[in-house]
């Protein structure tokens, strides 16, 4: 997956970390420099990215909170993957994804 990563104008102590998903969407997770949160985006398709300092961690307690609850089990589960992206400000910025086996149609 190729993310991409735009400083926003208003505020360029933050950016925007999207990807152009196969379905259609383009879905896209913030951060702000210097934060300890983990922002995320859940496509419609039931792709899900979380940028920030633990996405990995997020990512992981995002979709155990909705197998308990029954969610995503028509996609047959997710791959999870990570990566980082290059900040602006010029460290790296960690980034967990999980591709469901079997996307929802858009």
């Amino acid at each position: 997956m190729e993310f991409i990563v735009r400083q926003l104008a208003a505020r360029p102590d933050t950016v925007l970390v999207r990807y152009d998903c196969a379905c259609g969407c383009k879905p896209g997770a913030e951060h702000q420099q210097g934060s300890h949160e983990s922002d995320h985006e859940h496509c419609c398709c039931g792709q899900v990215h979380f940028v920030g300092e633990n996405a990995r961690g997020a990512l992981d307690a995002y979709l155990a909170d909705r197998s308990t609850r029954g969610e995503d089990e028509d996609i047959g589960g997710h791959d999870i993957f990570e990566t980082e992206v290059a900040a602006p400000w010029g460290n790296a910025i960690p980034v967990a994804y999980g591709v469901p086996r079997q996307p929802r149609q858009h």
